[in-house]
């Protein structure tokens, strides 16, 4: 096998005759000398420019079908759009603070603030849910002595008192107050006594499962802005990183969907707010329903309840889906976020909220099954570079939850649902694949690898191969029914448990991975002058704007204002002319077969006038036939309140429409 250096790499004779002399004093061996040199001389003289990237990963291995792009090894092109971001100022002390179940007084604050606690009084205010779209506030519920139950889980404490201070104008003084929300874990003891009854079989494995995720963070951006947390999962809890992990739709729902279910959203029933008599989310199969049933406490929590994944488009629950369930919780503190400082609730950084949150579940309930999914949006949704300030902390969960032993015997799943889409990341060719490859990372109990070395290592073999959302539902019904190793999966699986060998030969087709979606295939770049570019392009732009014809009163109709990059890509020949078998088997293809019209995708990126939309889109041509499929497009700027005038009742034309009261402004 051949190897070549990059021109900007080759070893000046000088330097290598240098360096030989100086490590052959030394008695150094011949070979170690040449390979220290040409290690050394490669990265000064290479330091001042970058090779072209190459994007096949090294890490795949010998007829992988799907391979995936090596992200890591020229992330550098992306240092522009990462920065430090500066630690949060929240406010100095709450008054009170959470441990067990328990409502204690901060002595610490009551002290810096000089108040006098024979005069303090405090009354708590129980958040409940109403449904998923509004909570309901207790009557105030008087706080009695120090260390108090609070027999729920969200609650607004208020607080007054005195302070000891004599001063000459203490009767103009405002007398200090204290008001704030919370959220604990408050144990469910009729749950628990159901669970109990629950008779248990020894089907499954003996495992928990916690599952937490952030919006929209890569794995190139994972490692940049949590590197405490993996250094943490790497080497001390054995994380195994899924490299080869591909999304298989367009945002959060079509990454947590598939999750929870091991569906899409197409193929579950129609719970669109905009669909007239369509259902709640109560019909999805979600997993947690099968937890439930054998005996787990069942733990989900989002933030962000305006873009919640199953209420922004869809009509939530109806019953509360969870035994814990943290909606209520931000549906009533939500307000108050506006008036305290940037990303703060009180004296705790807002992500502190759940992190503390799934912690008291997994510790409250130790001696119980336990299922629980955190899905966290603020500190990454909008500005990557804010998840550097969850980094301590979620190792700092991570580290407490190991020491208590808790890992012991919990499934950890690490994920995002896709990497950046609308930051300034996504408009290069990095950023685009990135999103693509959202970071997701398993891992287990130590035992593991040696009661089940056929599964550990399966696991660490898909860690390369192409994997997708619906082999997480497979692992997660692993663990209520194990099948392990001995499951028997085919390429024509869409889901395959890690715990089984993914094959090889697994392809996008396979996975049920849409073109637009897969990162896996060899796109390559189309001149602008290529006849196809104007076909697809003025296909593209009559698509849109057939789906804002019946709102043209309200939004402008569309035209091109730039053509920013096409690249396209041939389906693959084996798939193009398999004809079947020949063996009964069904293990020796044969490949005659000889199709009339060969599919080309194009993916073509266009900014559209007025209002700058940037739309990125997969379109097929198949002999003289151009076909565009609104799933295929998305919307890679913020469209911000540039779709007002239709943003209450349809939703499904925000990314699209410019409203036209705002083309003289635009202009």
């Amino acid at each position: 096998m051949a190897f070549t250096l990059h021109p900007k790499m080759r070893l000046h004779p000088t330097l290598l005759f240098k360096c030989f002399v100086f490590l052959k004093r030394r008695r150094v061996y011949l070979l170690t000398a040449i390979l220290l040199c040409c290690v050394v001389a490669a990265y000064v003289l290479s330091n001042s420019e970058r090779p072209i990237p190459s994007y096949f990963t090294s890490t795949s291995e010998i007829n992988q079908e799907c391979v995936h792009p090596d992200l890591f090894q020229y992330d550098s092109a992306l240092d522009k759009f990462y920065h430090k971001v500066e630690p949060l100022k929240c406010r100095e002390h709450d008054w009170v603070y959470t441990r067990g179940g328990r409502l204690f007084y901060n002595q610490t604050a009551l002290k810096s603030l000089d108040l006098d606690q024979e005069t303090l009084r405090c009354n708590y205010y129980v958040l409940s849910r109403k449904d998923d779209f509004s909570t309901d506030v207790s009557e105030e519920k008087p706080i009695y002595r120090d260390g108090q139950v609070i027999p729920v889980d969200f609650f607004k404490v208020r607080c007054t008192a005195k302070t000891n201070t004599k001063h000459i104008f203490s009767i103009f003084l405002r007398n200090p107050s204290y008001s704030n929300y919370h959220a604990h874990v408050s144990k469910k003891n009729g749950e628990v006594k159901d669970i109990d009854n629950v008779k248990s079989t020894a089907t499954g494995l003996p495992l928990n499962v916690m599952i937490v995720g952030f919006d929209s963070v890569s794995q190139v951006a994972w490692q940049r802005n949590l590197p405490l947390t993996y250094r943490f999962m790497k080497e001390t809890l054995g994380s195994v990183v899924l490299r080869s992990y591909n999304i298989v739709g367009d945002g959060t729902p079509q990454a947590l969907i598939p999750i929870l279910t091991g569906r899409n959203e197409v193929e579950l029933p129609d719970v669109l707010r905009r669909h007239e008599g369509a259902k709640t989310v109560d019909v999805y199969p979600m997993i947690w329903k099968d937890f439930k049933k054998a005996g787990y406490m069942t733990l989900w929590a989002e933030d962000k309840p305006i873009i919640g994944t199953f209420q922004y488009r869809m009509n939530g629950f109806l019953q509360q889906p969870t035994d814990h369930y943290m909606r209520t919780f931000y549906l009533g503190a939500s307000g108050q976020f506006g008036k305290e400082r940037h990303m703060c609730l009180g004296n705790k950084a807002r992500h502190i909220v759940p992190l503390d949150y799934i912690h008291d579940f997994n510790t409250m309930y130790r001696d119980k099954k336990r299922f629980s999914f955190v899905f966290y949006n603020e500190a990454s949704h909008d500005d990557l570079n804010d998840l550097q300030l969850v980094d301590s902390d979620l190792m700092h969960l991570l580290r407490s939850l190991y020491d208590a032993g808790v890992m012991n015997n919990t499934l950890l799943i690490t994920m995002s649902d896709h990497g950046s889409r609308y930051s300034n990341i996504r408009s290069t060719s990095q950023g685009l694949l990135e999103e693509r490859m959202p970071f997701v990372a398993i891992t287990l109990p130590s035992w593991f690898a040696d009661v089940y070395p056929e599964e550990w290592k399966n696991l660490n073999i898909n860690s390369h191969r192409l994997t997708t959302p619906y082999d997480l539902n497979a692992v997660l019904h692993d663990v209520l029914d194990f099948k392990g190793a001995k499951a028997k999966y085919s390429v024509q699986n869409r889901s395959i448990s890690l715990f089984s060998e993914v094959p090889i030969e697994r392809t996008c087709a396979d996975a049920d991975i849409e073109p637009h979606w897969c990162a896996c295939l060899a796109w390559e770049p189309v001149e602008l002058n290529d006849p196809a570019v104007n076909i697809v392009t003025a296909a593209l732009i009559s698509f849109i704007n057939s789906l804002i014809s019946d709102e043209y009163e309200k939004c402008s109709e569309l035209s091109l204002k730039e053509i920013l990059s096409v690249t396209k890509i041939k389906p693959n020949k084996k798939l193009l002319s398999f004809s079947g078998s020949r063996d009964k088997d069904g293990r020796v293809p044969e490949f005659y077969n000889k199709p009339k019209t060969i599919a080309t995708d194009y993916r073509i990126t266009i900014e559209t006038q007025p209002g700058g939309a940037r739309f990125e889109a997969t379109i097929t041509i198949a002999d003289e036939t151009v076909k565009v499929i609104e799933e295929n497009i998305s919307r890679i700027n913020k469209y911000g309140n540039t779709s007002h005038c239709i943003y209450a009742r349809r939703d499904d034309l925000r990314k699209y429409c410019f409203c036209r009261d705002l083309v003289d402004n635009n202009e």
